[in-house]
């Protein structure tokens, strides 16, 4: 593919957010790239998002405003409207880090582009090589993903998937398509933070390995899981403590006074 004629499709979901779609079409309109295309997908706002849209009608290719059933559905739709080569999805309210973050990822050559992203004010940069268990350790966040049209066609947002349908849209043409993937260490995009999975911490867990169940060669899955930690009940226990952040200074109180009871009375069996 030609880099000089590279063409991008921004799709941008909304709902019921017209301040952040402002900043996110604002932040749109700053990128110093050209070849571009911008689908803003509504999910049937009752504010004032149309006024909004009308404001940035210079950039927008399509809108399409109406009842969907959630944001994954509302990302699919916009699928269906894309004629660029490769394809990134902003929520309202979310922006790309500077004005030449196109410009970057257009140096880049391969099926899907991974990037750095703030996310809820902390920076989250990818590796320079990620593996399939990176991707399913680290997670990834969707407007720092970039993926080539044909392949998002092809496997699109498995809306069975509440929290992690993004995720799979990685994972799976990984696993079963083997395709290119390529890295960028600098930030691509700053993320509104409120993500549902944080919240959602049990079913996330749950929907990853029902992924590596429905995605991973059987072949290969039980020993993949004997490495993956989405099979490891230690780190379970640590990611319900990291949402309690808390009780840690009660939990290291706790320790202490174990430990110096030990040293008084110089047996307490521990473990």
């Amino acid at each position: 593919m030609d880099k000089d004629t590279r063409t991008y499709s921004i799709i941008v979901v909304t709902y019921n957010n017209a301040e952040g779609l402002h900043r996110t079409l604002e932040s749109i309109r700053l990128l110093d790239y050209s070849k571009k295309e911008v689908i803003v997908i509504d999910g049937g706002s009752q504010d004032n998002t149309t006024e909004v849209v009308h404001e940035y009608d210079n950039i927008i290719t399509t809108f399409v405003s109406e009842k969907d059933n959630g944001v994954y559905n509302a990302m699919n739709k916009g699928i269906k409207y894309v004629t660029a080569d490769y394809v990134v999805f902003m929520n309202a309210g979310d922006v790309f880090y500077d004005s030449n973050v196109l410009t970057l990822v257009n140096e880049y050559e391969a099926d899907i582009i991974l990037g750095g992203e703030i996310y809820d004010g902390t920076a989250r940069n990818v590796k320079p090589q990620m593996t399939l268990y990176d991707i399913l350790s680290i997670g990834i966040n969707h407007q720092a993903v970039y993926y080539r049209q044909d392949i998002l066609k092809k496997y699109g947002f498995d809306e069975s998937y509440r929290i992690s349908a993004d995720l799979k849209s990685v994972v799976e043409p990984l696993a079963k398509d083997n395709i290119s993937l390529a890295c960028i260490p600098e930030i691509l995009a700053t993320c509104e933070g409120g993500g549902i999975s944080k919240k959602f911490w049990k079913e996330t867990i749950n929907e990853k390995r029902r992924m590596i169940d429905e995605v991973i060669d059987p072949l290969y899955r039980d020993d993949y899981l004997k490495f993956a930690f989405v099979n490891n009940t230690l780190l379970d226990d640590f990611i319900i403590i990291s949402y309690f952040k808390k009780t840690f200074p009660i939990i290291t109180c706790l320790a202490k006074a174990v430990a110096f009871i030990n040293k008084k009375i110089k047996h307490i069996p521990i473990g």
